[in-house]
């Protein structure tokens, strides 16, 4: 399952979401998840996938687009209090969805994301850093999409 997190209208925070339609131009089905934590989390636990590639983009420092595979904490109740505790459960953001899915258990062992740099927080427009990233994302994408599960882990 593939599936985007992000806001529209902010910037370079919506490349996952502009992603989705062309991605879906090209046959390739992205689910939005951009629903808040809780829902989202909820969604993935009606799904169920054995494997979920998240496209989102985060605000780190460096500019560059990042592929890794979450940590995934084992205490579930310390999740659900911090997003309870910092009403970070209608968030967006990666971080929350994370730990949403924690505490519900749903997210898969096998987990990669896809993350682009964000330069421009603000507006409709992508900064030029963030249409190259989105560029990047999509390639990076298609190119885990055709490597074999076997390959993966060598």
């Amino acid at each position: 399952m593939i599936a985007a997190l992000g806001y529209l209208y902010q910037g370079d925070y919506s490349i996952p979401i502009i992603l989705i339609d062309e991605l879906k131009k090209e046959g390739i089905e992205v689910m939005d998840l951009s629903l808040g934590a809780l829902k989202a989390a909820s969604l993935l636990q009606i799904l169920q996938p054995d494997k979920l590639i998240i496209l989102t983009c985060d605000k780190k420092g460096k500019k560059e687009l990042r592929i890794y595979s979450p940590k995934i904490e084992e205490d579930k109740m310390s999740s659900i209090m911090d997003l309870y505790n910092n009403l970070r459960g209608y968030y967006m953001d990666l971080d929350s969805f994370l730990k949403a899915s924690n505490s519900l258990g749903v997210l898969p062992k096998d987990t990669k994301i896809i993350e682009c740099e964000v330069e421009n927080e603000e507006g409709i427009a992508l900064s030029e850093w963030g249409k190259e990233c989105k560029d990047m994302m999509k390639n990076k994408l298609k190119e885990l999409l055709l490597v074999p599960d076997s390959e993966k882990n060598e």
